[in-house]
């Protein structure tokens, strides 16, 4: 479902600001480039922002499944997660795992995941995530244009694969979850399968295909052509690393090593870094991060026409510019630790399985997914500094969720009402 949004109207002179955003992920570049058409002056701040010769890797935005996904109203805690927690600290290499030695500090995370997991609380996620979701293209499409990057789209939808009738009739639930709140979605037998996707490996029993789900062939390309669309509107990025926020007169002070800036109002849109941001402030948020990795095949682009996704191995194969990228999984681990060598071994021999011409891989990715125990991102002002607005904590659905994210926090910035209810998604809401 795709649902227009109102056009936002450049502001009054008088009531144009200069408004600092804190992070040049995909969710800052879009907050930047919303603001700007309200009228603001905008300031980026990061630390490695997507410009000249930088490899922006250091980014949850350059390392994702590129996938524009509208089906993705459910959320990671369903109905009955409880019971698979042993097997997420058992099995380190599981789709959805726990780092021992992370557990003690991710306790209340858990704890919140575990008590959103009920029937009721799922269905109303999902109801948020599906009005969030049929705005999102809607949002994006203005800056796509404008940043010239509609070249980097692919329509063909999102496969999803499943090996047997068991594993097939296992996803009802979360197919009529999908259904119930506007999800097209079409059930392919396995000659469906076959004739759209033949270079897969035949191990697939049925498969659904979520024909509205799109592709960005590459996501570093994106957020290099977001920036310099912010550029060319006037803007500036700065490299530094925001260390805290304070109040400073009838503004925003943001320190920078040595320096500091001074603003009318401050985005934080720094992924899973947001938390120390929030908590110099003196706000709460319960912030944690979900390590997701990709491994690059780069001889295998051609091979797929779509991402597919077998949900029991919890990755996506995405055709993209160089290559085939297979990117996925949850290692619910914090920030500190390396990557894990297994895990993705893990990837490469799923694919070699699922894939036999895809050959070796030839690049290995660790990136953190800022994330929620509700599975929803955080949209709205601190409780403590009114002229700081939040936006991060989008899990699974940064990409997505982007463009939409940077029109509600310039409405917010704006004093306009929002487009949609945030109520859900207040950044106090655990």
């Amino acid at each position: 479902m795709n649902t227009p949004l109102p056009e936002l109207q450049p502001l009054p002179d008088a009531e144009r600001r200069h408004v600092a955003v804190v992070g040049a992920g995909l969710v800052g570049l879009c907050a930047a480039l919303w603001l700007q058409r309200m009228g603001h002056r905008v300031t980026i701040i990061d630390p490695a922002p997507p410009l000249g010769d930088a490899s922006y890797r250091q980014a949850c935005s350059y390392g994702n499944a590129c996938t524009f996904a509208p089906h993705g109203v459910v959320p990671v805690a369903t109905s009955g997660v409880i019971w698979r927690v042993p097997g997420m600290l058992l099995n380190p290499l599981g789709p959805l795992a726990i780092v021992w030695r992370y557990l003690p500090q991710l306790v209340p995370w858990l704890r919140a995941f575990l008590a959103s997991s009920t029937k009721a609380e799922v269905e109303r996620i999902a109801g948020t995530l599906a009005v969030l979701l049929s705005h999102a293209d809607a949002a994006w499409q203005p800056l796509v244009t404008q940043a010239g990057a509609e070249r980097l789209k692919r329509h063909d939808g999102c496969l999803y694969l499943y090996k047997t009738e068991a594993q097939f009739r296992a996803a009802d639930a979360e197919n009529a979850l999908r259904e119930r709140h506007g999800v097209a979605m079409d059930r392919l037998e396995r000659a469906d399968v076959q004739s759209m996707e033949p270079n897969l490996a035949p191990l697939y029993h049925k498969g659904v295909l979520f024909p509205d789900a799109y592709v960005f062939s590459s996501p570093r390309q994106l957020a290099f052509a977001l920036a310099e669309a912010v550029i060319s509107g006037g803007g500036e990025i700065v490299r530094g690393e925001v260390s805290a926020i304070e109040p400073r007169g009838n503004g925003i002070c943001l320190r920078i090593a040595d320096a500091q800036i001074l603003t009318d109002h401050a985005v934080v849109a720094a992924g899973a870094h947001s938390r120390k941001l929030t908590a110099s402030i003196g706000d709460r948020v319960l912030l944690d991060t979900e390590r997701g990795y990709h491994v690059l095949f780069p001889q295998a682009g051609h091979l797929l026409s779509r991402p597919v996704c077998y949900p029991e191995h919890g990755f996506y194969m995405v055709p993209m510019a160089d290559g085939l990228r297979a990117a996925g999984t949850v290692e619910l681990g914090g920030l500190a630790a390396p990557l894990n060598p297994r895990r993705t071994a893990m990837i490469r021999d799923g694919v070699k399985m699922l894939l036999p011409a895809a050959g070796q891989g030839s690049d290995e990715w660790l990136g953190f997914r800022p994330s929620m125990p509700d599975s929803l991102p955080v949209i709205g002002r601190s409780r403590h500094l009114p002229r700081v607005t939040y936006a991060f904590g989008h899990g699974h659905l940064g990409l997505t969720l982007s463009a939409l994210t940077g029109y509600l926090v310039s409405q917010l910035v704006a004093g306009q009402r929002p487009a949609v209810d945030l109520a859900p998604l207040r950044p106090d809401r655990f």
